[in-house]
């Protein structure tokens, strides 16, 4: 199952692209005035719907790689695969709403502001989820801290400010002891942190260089990653 989750992050413009492009060919399908054709499409639109957030539930708990990228002399990941099947999943809302639209509009006097307002809204998130899983975001291991960088905000810790990490069910917890040293940018609440890699991996990561200046300076390099990796 890794190997899935691995092909689905390596490729995730594609995989977004091909959920798309399966949705709108779907959605068109149920507009048309074959009804056998209109009503298995609306059903496999359905299910690709469905079936989305069903999976990125799975993907929540699935395994990850014990290992980080070297990135412009820091060590990051790319997102998980929860948070690419749920971008997935709000590529299909809108084209569903859309959909629904159409076939209620072929059943009734026309279509209302609020239906409208509906396909409007989810089509402007859907950009949004997009760049947030194809843009340079997420968390950034450096010889100066750690950096969490998401669409609308980011919080850096300095190793002065003396993080520990502890792995949750979701991402990586930050317990910071001087919070003063805290830097927040934009929209960016608290101090838990999501990583591609294994959470266990990562705490613990963050956790070494916490503890050990000397080994900072290799964060970032292929050395660095090689050392730690090998322990």
């Amino acid at each position: 199952m890794l190997r899935v989750w691995t092909k689905i992050i390596s490729h995730r413009l594609a995989f977004l692209i091909g959920v798309l492009v399966t949705a709108v060919v779907l959605a068109a399908l149920t507009q048309v005035k074959i009804s056998a054709v209109s009503e298995v499409s609306a059903i496999l639109l359905f299910v690709l719907w469905l079936g989305l957030p069903i999976t990125s539930l799975v993907a929540l708990n699935a395994r990850h790689p014990e290992t980080f990228l070297v990135r412009d002399g820091a060590f990051t990941t790319p997102p998980n695969a929860n948070a690419i099947l749920s971008a997935g999943m709000g590529t299909v809302l809108p084209v569903a709403v859309a959909a629904l639209v159409g076939i209620d509009a072929r059943f009734s006097n026309g279509v209302t502001w609020i239906q409208i307002a509906a396909v409007v809204l989810t089509l402007l998130l859907l950009p949004l989820q997009w760049r947030s899983v194809l843009g340079p975001f997420g968390m950034f291991l450096r010889p100066d801290g750690v950096l969490d960088r998401q669409l609308f905000g980011s919080v850096f810790v300095p190793w002065e400010a003396t993080p520990t990490a502890k792995p949750t069910k979701s991402g990586i917890n930050l317990h910071i002891v001087r919070p003063e040293l805290v830097v927040r940018r934009g929209l960016r609440p608290g101090t838990t942190i999501r990583t591609g890699a294994d959470r266990g991996f990562t705490a613990w990561a963050i956790n070494l260089y916490a503890a050990r200046p000397d080994y900072r300076p290799a964060i970032g390099t292929d050395d660095g990653l090689r050392q730690l990796t090998s322990r």
